[in-house]
């Protein structure tokens, strides 16, 4: 009944806009039924997390609760229903019912989950998962997830859906691993997902963030399904970090505050940043910057982040500090612990709890602060142990929870700037940002760039083109009929583009050779590549000709792209066999085959003649370089063919007279074979292997021996006698 008098209140508040007074008085009402309906919402008060670990706050004060079955690295999420009473929990891969058993159908629901590639257990997602009713149902609810830096983020956004009306009451995933198109970039996100609640008090705004761009994507979840996304571009460029994969920034929490106009996002090997939110139309505006990049050398960078209930003060962790920002003064307050900051959550009891952990083993806590609102030391960050009992407890997550804020008591007003990066001499695109609509009102833009003839513009949407990089200041003014004026206005930073060209090793070279292709200048840390392959790292290695191309996107600058054509040359073909036959007394010509004029030839003899004539058994190789200095070589063996004539000595006479001394082998390919000399009584009086006619019965008496030769390739034998006369 209270849902049905907002929705009437909603209308109302559409017809009489244009009354100060009456929009007011509404406004009022609108609040205060919507806080009644608040009293009675529980939906989040039951946590589970971490290992096996959870919390209630449905008594109002915080209860450990030791029955949880799930284990979870990061990302974690639970839902009630509006008493408090547990519906079911997950870590974005498992899901479990009230009974902490496994839902039915509830695994592999999108989460990222591998344990051989995960750097915490036993998923690895900042905000990798987050549950929502779906709107206009009382059953079903739908489960939400982000992929991990560990997969590269290639899933994306995904959903599945949970009916407790099913398995009686105890609920069943009906649909799963859903994924929703993302039309920015290659479609990968970062980890950070957001569920806030629309300013109508029905629909749900699911907010995420692409990688490698500073585009916001907000898509809003009605009874009808989920729509296409709501683009917001600004603020810092998630890209890089410095782990060895170069995607550390995709880590970091993204938190709306609870009045809805205010958005922190955490970049962890970057900087902390603060938004405009507007949650009637999902549009992020407005960046500035909070914090610093805590720790130069990114051990410790920003992770958790959470606003105070009045959304004055924002708490952020990093590394072993708890930074309070006072988004009021500009002040800020740090507490230590000896732990790791992880996520920071707003519970139903108004106090913040911080989830920290030792990254060494050692026992984890629950750090909290009891009295957020209170800026610097007064409020009240100290450590509480919850008794969880062995085995159980906290690690860097916690349950990430939906945003509901008020009935809105004003007009919400801001404005978009949309494109993927803003860059100087491209089309900046700017949208006026009202909830409730105001079709009447008049729209006029000055783009705080008065050395352009187009600085203004009208109408509720604009586009202008900034020629030069820079920070410029433009305003949205909004005019009623009533006489009503509202201004808003934002820095709209215009980057510089990179000056990053590719430079190769080698310009050509030779097919079997490579060129390194390397991004000059030195690009600055945190820098970004991407090559026509699909390879990230800042260098490649060429082998084959082609169009080579790299993407370079430095932080904080846009994309430049570099190409580079390179031309591999052949090698010579060279046509020697592995084998040629020849007998004896004849030549052979070795010719490799014809060249391009101006090729040179090295023979294993020295020669460079483009022939060579082969006379004898052996090995003969040639190297040719063509008139583009690419070389091939090339190797055969000359041998004896088996059914050349050969002769064989049956008489030696060793008198040292130069002629017919020695065993000479002819026709033959002497060392090719090996060689045994026995005497008449059949003892071995000589033996050599690979035989090189050089035998002349030296210390044997005159007489006739008896040889075998056998050929050591292929095993042929030759028998014989022979006489030695002396």
């Amino acid at each position: 009944m209270l849902i049905c008098l907002l929705l009437i209140l909603f209308a109302l508040l559409a017809v009489f806009k244009r009354s100060s007074r009456a929009f007011k008085v509404l406004a009022v009402l609108a609040l205060g039924l919507s806080g009644q309906v608040a009293v009675a919402q529980k939906e989040f008060d039951n946590w589970y997390f971490g290992y096996q670990a959870g919390i209630s706050f449905t008594s109002g004060t915080a209860r450990a609760l030791s029955d949880g079955m799930m284990v979870s690295g990061e990302g974690s999420a639970s839902i009630s229903d509006a008493q408090g009473n547990l519906l079911f929990y997950t870590n974005g891969i498992y899901a479990w019912n009230r009974l902490h058993r496994r839902l039915v159908n509830g695994s592999n629901l999108g989460a990222f989950k591998d344990s051989t590639r995960t750097e915490l257990r036993p998923n690895s997602a900042t905000q990798g998962v987050v549950i929502v009713p779906r709107p206009g149902s009382s059953t079903e609810y739908l489960v939400f997830t982000v992929d991990a830096a560990e997969n590269g983020l290639v899933g994306g956004l995904r959903y599945s859906v949970v009916d407790m009306a099913r398995q009686g009451g105890l609920g069943e995933v009906t649909s799963k691993n859903n994924p929703v198109a993302v039309p920015v970039g290659d479609g990968r996100l970062t980890e950070k997902l957001l569920a806030v609640r629309h300013a109508n008090q029905r629909d749900i705004w699911i907010m995420v963030h692409a990688w490698n761009s500073n585009v916001f994507l907000s898509y809003l979840l009605t009874p009808t399904g989920l729509a296409a996304p709501v683009l917001s571009a600004g603020g810092i460029i998630h890209q890089g970090g410095n782990n060895p994969r170069r995607d550390y920034n995709c880590i970091g929490y993204m938190k709306t505050s609870r009045d809805g106009r205010k958005l922190a996002v955490a970049q962890y090997n970057n900087s902390l940043e603060l938004f405009d939110f507007n949650y009637g139309t999902g549009i992020v505006s407005n960046p500035r910057l909070i914090g610093q990049q805590a720790n130069p050398l990114n051990l410790a960078g920003f992770y958790g982040v959470e606003f105070s209930p009045n959304g004055n003060l924002l708490y952020a962790s990093s590394g072993s500090a708890i930074t309070q920002y006072n988004l009021i003064s500009g002040g800020q307050t740090q507490f230590f612990t000896p732990y790791y900051g992880g996520a920071l959550q707003l519970a139903a009891d108004g106090k913040i709890y911080i989830a920290c952990t030792q990254p060494f083993g050692a026992a984890d806590s629950i750090y909290m602060v009891d009295s957020p609102d209170t800026p610097g030391t007064g409020c009240g960050y100290h450590s509480s142990r919850p008794l969880w009992g062995a085995g159980r407890g906290n690690y860097l997550g916690l349950p990430n929870v939906m945003v509901r804020p008020p009935v809105p008591g004003i007009v919400l007003f801001n404005y978009g700037v949309i494109g993927t990066d803003v860059c100087a001499g491209e089309t900046s695109s700017f949208t006026a940002s009202v909830y409730p609509a105001i079709p009447d009102a008049v729209f006029t833009w000055d783009f705080g760039d008065p050395a352009n003839p187009g600085n203004t513009a009208s109408g509720p949407t604009a586009q202008h083109r900034y020629p030069r990089p820079g920070n410029y200041v433009a305003t949205l003014t909004m005019r009623e009929v009533s006489g009503t004026v509202r201004t808003y206005s934002q820095t709209v930073r215009i980057l510089p583009r990179s000056s990053a060209r590719l430079q190769s090793s080698l310009a050509g070279g030779c097919i079997g050779s490579s060129s390194l292709l390397t991004v000059i200048p030195t690009q600055p840390l945190g820098t970004t590549y991407r090559w026509q392959d699909g390879s990230t790292a800042s260098q490649l290695r060429a082998t084959t000709s082609g169009i080579y191309w790299v993407d370079v996107t430095p932080p904080q600058q846009c994309t430049v792209r570099d190409t580079v054509r390179l031309s591999f040359s052949a090698n010579p073909t060279v046509a020697l066999r592995p084998e040629y036959l020849i007998c004896a007394e004849q030549s052979l010509v070795l010719d490799p085959g014809p060249q391009p004029v101006g090729s040179t030839y090295r023979w294993q003899d020295g020669s460079t003649a483009p022939q060579l004539s082969a006379v004898a058994p052996g090995r003969y190789a040639v190297t040719i370089v063509n008139p583009s200095g690419c070389s091939s070589t090339a190797e055969t063996q000359v041998r004896f063919g088996d059914d050349c004539p050969y002769k064989i000595p049956n008489i030696i006479t060793p008198n040292h007279d130069a002629n017919n001394d020695m065993f000479v082998l002819e026709g033959l390919e002497f060392k090719g074979w090996n060689l045994q000399v026995f005497n008449r009584w059949g003892g071995l009086v000589y033996q050599q292997e690979h035989y090189d006619n050089r035998w002349d019965a030296a210390g044997q008496s005159a007489g006739v021996y008896y040889f075998l030769l056998v050929n050591a390739t292929s095993g042929r034998q030759l028998k014989g006698w022979v006489e030695v006369v002396k």
